[in-house]
C-alpha cells in the first residue's frame, strides 16, 4: 500500500467516525429541541428524578438512596443529618422541603424483618405537622397518625439561635414549644396491638387517653400534672368502669357530693 492509499484511507476513517459521532448527536439534540412534544417511554429506569418549574426551582423529588438528599436547606442554610432511606420529597416555592415520603425494609439475620414508612407534610420553614407512619422492629410493630405543633421560629433560625444552649436550656425550650416538634394528637395502634388515640395539651403532656383491646375499653382523663383523675370504660369482666381518682390516683368521690 502506497503512502497516497494511506493518506485517503486515514480521511475515510476520519470522516467515518466524525459521521457516527455527529448524526446520533444531532439525532438526541432535535429529540429535546421540542420540549412542549410529549415524548412516551414503555419503561424508564432512573436513580433520581427532579421535578422543576421554568425557572428551575425544585418542586419534587423521587431518589434512590445514594441520591437521597441528607439534610434539608432552609433560609439558604444547610442543616445536615443522615437518610438511610429511598423515596420522594416536596418542595414549596421557595424551593425548600414541605413534606415527603419514605420507607424501607429489610430481614435481619434472627429472620425477624424491620421496615417502615412514612408520608409527612411540614410546617413552613419547619418540621412534619402531620405524619402518617409504619414502624416494624423485634416481630412488633404499629401505625398511626400523628399532629404536632412546630415552633414558630423557622428551624435554620433556631439552631442558630440555640447552638450554644445547654442541655437543660434546651430542654426547657422544647417543653414550652419553642424548640423540636409538640405531639398534640395520636391516633393508630399501639406495639401491644392495642387502638388508641392519645390527645396531648399546648405543653404536650397527656390530657386525654382512650384504649380498645380483647381485656378493655377505656377512656382517662389526666390533669395538668399527667394524672389519671376520671376513668371511663369496660373491663375485662365487660362491666361498666367510672372511676373518680384524687391525686394521688386512690379512688374519691366526685365534686360536689
Amino acid at each position: 500500500m502506497d503512502t497516497h492509499q494511506l493518506a485517503r484511507d486515514v480521511k475515510f476513517l476520519k470522516a467515518y467516525a466524525l459521521g457516527a459521532t455527529l448524526v446520533p448527536m444531532v439525532a438526541l439534540l432535535c429529540a429535546f429541541g421540542k420540549p412542549d412534544k410529549p415524548v412516551r417511554f414503555r419503561e424508564i429506569s432512573v436513580e433520581r428524578i427532579n421535578l422543576v418549574e421554568a425557572d428551575g426551582t425544585l418542586k419534587m423529588m423521587m431518589s434512590n438512596k445514594a441520591r437521597f438528599p441528607q439534610g434539608v436547606t432552609i433560609d439558604g442554610k444547610h442543616i445536615s443529618y443522615k437518610r438511610e432511606h429511598p423515596g420522594m420529597l416536596f418542595f414549596n416555592d421557595k424551593g425548600e422541603e414541605c413534606g415527603g415520603l419514605i420507607f424501607g425494609g429489610e430481614q435481619g439475620k434472627d429472620g425477624k424483618p424491620s421496615a417502615g414508612g412514612h408520608l409527612s407534610f411540614d410546617r413552613f420553614g419547619q418540621d412534619q405537622v402531620i405524619a402518617l407512619n409504619y414502624q416494624e422492629q423485634g416481630g412488633g410493630y404499629k401505625a398511626g397518625l400523628t399532629f404536632s405543633d412546630a415552633p414558630d421560629e423557622s428551624m435554620s433560625a433556631l439552631e442558630e439561635k440555640y447552638k450554644n444552649a445547654t442541655p437543660e436550656e434546651k430542654q426547657k425550650a422544647v417543653q414550652e414549644g419553642k424548640l423540636g416538634l409538640m405531639r398534640r394528637l395520636y391516633v393508630g395502634t399501639t406495639a401491644g396491638r392495642s387502638s388508641a388515640m392519645i390527645m396531648a395539651d399546648q405543653r404536650g403532656a397527656t390530657r386525654v387517653m382512650l384504649v380498645a383491646n380483647t381485656d378493655q375499653s377505656t377512656l382517662d382523663f389526666k390533669d395538668s400534672r399527667g394524672r389519671t383523675r376520671l376513668t371511663i370504660g369496660v373491663d375485662k369482666d365487660n362491666q361498666p368502669v367510672l372511676r373518680f381518682l384524687d391525686e394521688n390516683g386512690k379512688d374519691a368521690r366526685p365534686a360536689g357530693q
